[in-house]
C-alpha cells in the first residue's frame, strides 16, 4: 500500500512538472509583437524625434521586463524619416511590409499626413506623435498629446488673465505653422477679449524675418505668439531681439525641448512661455497619487538611461507604447479588435495626461491636461493655467 502511494505521489509531481514546463514553453514561444516607430532622428524635427525614440525604447524595455503584452515581447523597429514627408511615407510602407502590428509616429504634422492614407481605412493603428492632425472618425489613426486648438486656447486664456490682450502672431508657412496659426486665430475668437494686432508668416527656410517683424513692432503688441518649431522658431526669436521687441513671447509646445532652450539662450526673450502637458508640471500633482508615482518613476528612469531629463518628445513616445501594449494585451493584434478596444479605453494614466478615448475622440486629452510653463534656468517652471 505504501509503495502504491509513493508511486501516485511521484506520478502527480511528474505531471505537475511537465505542465509547468509546458506553460513556460507556451509563454516563451509567444510570437513577439513588432511595432514600427517612424520618427525624425535627423532633420529639423530631430529635437522631437530623438527623445520620442528613446522613450519608446524605455517603455518597451519596462513592459518586456514585466513579461510583455500578455506574454508577447514588444520588438520596436525604429526608422528615421529625416523630417521629410516622402521619407516618412517610404519608411512606413517598408514597416507595413514587415507586418508590424501598429505604427508609432511620425513626429510632425506633414509627415503624419503623408502616412495617414496608408492605414486610415484598414489599419493597422497609426499613433501619430504630433498633436497637429485631426484623425478621421472611425479611422485607424490616433493623435498624441492635446489638440493644437486646445494648446492655443490655453495660451489665449493665460494671456487674457495676465492683461496681455494685444497679441501679434508670427508663424511659418509649413503644415505645422499653418495649423498653429489657424488654431491661434480661432482661440482669439473663442476666448474673447483678446485682439490680434498683427498676423505675419515666413517660410521655414528663412534665415531672417526682419520685414515681417517690423510689421509686428509697428502694431505695438503686448505679447507675441511664435508658432514654429525648432530652428525656424529660433530665427523669429533672434529677430525679435534684434528689433528690440521686448514683450512676453509664447511659442508652441513643439519647443518644449532642452536642446531648443540651449540653442536660443543667447537671444531668448526675457519671458518665454509655452503651453505644456502634465509631464512638465507634474510636481503640482498630489504626491500620493498614482499619476505622481508614475511621473516620478518615468522621469528618474529616463534620466538614468539617457543622461538628461525628458522633454516633449519622450512623453508622447512613452505613452504611445504603453497604451498600445495595454491594448495588445487585451485585444491581441487583430487591427479591428485593437481599434475597438482603444476607442473604449478610459482613465488610462499616462505621463502626458489621463486618457479617455472614444470613437469620435482618438486623442483622449483636453484642456485640463494643459498648463503654462516659463523657460527659466535652462528648464521649465510652472506659472499657472
Amino acid at each position: 500500500m505504501e509503495g502504491w502511494r509513493r508511486a501516485r505521489v511521484a506520478a502527480l509531481l511528474l505531471s505537475l512538472a511537465l505542465a509547468a514546463c509546458g506553460a513556460g514553453q507556451s509563454r516563451a514561444s509567444a510570437a513577439p509583437y513588432r511595432i514600427g516607430v517612424v520618427v525624425s532622428l535627423t532633420g529639423s524635427a530631430s529635437q522631437l524625434g530623438i527623445g520620442e525614440a528613446n522613450a519608446a525604447r524605455l517603455a518597451a524595455r519596462e513592459i518586456n521586463d514585466r513579461g510583455g503584452a500578455a506574454g508577447h515581447r514588444l520588438d520596436l523597429l525604429v526608422r528615421d524619416d529625416q523630417s521629410r514627408p516622402d521619407q516618412a511615407l517610404q519608411q512606413a510602407r517598408e514597416l507595413l511590409q514587415q507586418h508590424v502590428v501598429a505604427l508609432v509616429g511620425p513626429s510632425v504634422v506633414a509627415d503624419c499626413n503623408a502616412v495617414m492614407p496608408l492605414v486610415q481605412d484598414s489599419g493597422p493603428i497609426d499613433y501619430c506623435l504630433s498633436p497637429g492632425i485631426q484623425p478621421p472618425n472611425g479611422s485607424y489613426v490616433w493623435s498624441a498629446s492635446v489638440a493644437t486648438g486646445v494648446f492655443a486656447r490655453r495660451m489665449m486664456m493665460y494671456l487674457k488673465e495676465q492683461g496681455l490682450t494685444r497679441v501679434a502672431l508670427v508663424s511659418t508657412t509649413d503644415a505645422s505653422g499653418l495649423d498653429g496659426a489657424r488654431a491661434t486665430r480661432a482661440a482669439v475668437q473663442s476666448v474673447g477679449g483678446v485682439q490680434l494686432v498683427a498676423d505675419v508668416q515666413y517660410p521655414p527656410t528663412a534665415v531672417e524675418v526682419t520685414s515681417q517683424l517690423q510689421q509686428v513692432k509697428a502694431a505695438d503688441p503686448q505679447a507675441v505668439v511664435v508658432w514654429s518649431t525648432g530652428t525656424p522658431a529660433g530665427v523669429a526669436l533672434k529677430g525679435l531681439q534684434q528689433l528690440e521687441i521686448d514683450v512676453p513671447v509664447v511659442t508652441t509646445n513643439g519647443n518644449l525641448s532642452y536642446a531648443f532652450v540651449q540653442r536660443i539662450a543667447a537671444y531668448a526673450p526675457r519671458r518665454l512661455l509655452i503651453p505644456a502637458t502634465r509631464d512638465f508640471w507634474w510636481d503640482q500633482l498630489p504626491k500620493g497619487s498614482a499619476a505622481y508615482r508614475l511621473e516620478s518613476s518615468y522621469h528618474q528612469a529616463y534620466e538614468k538611461a539617457y543622461g538628461s531629463p525628458p522633454d516633449f518628445g519622450p512623453g508622447v513616445g512613452y505613452d504611445a507604447i504603453r497604451i498600445l501594449a495595454d491594448v495588445l494585451g487585451r485585444a491581441g493584434s487583430d487591427p479591428a479588435r485593437m481599434r475597438s478596444t482603444l476607442q473604449s479605453l478610459k482613465g488610462f494614466v499616462g505621463v502626458v495626461g489621463v486618457y479617455r478615448f472614444a470613437p469620435d475622440d482618438h486623442r483622449g486629452l483636453g484642456l485640463d491636461d494643459v498648463a503654462m510653463v516659463q523657460v527659466s534656468n535652462g528648464g521649465f517652471t510652472y506659472v499657472g493655467r
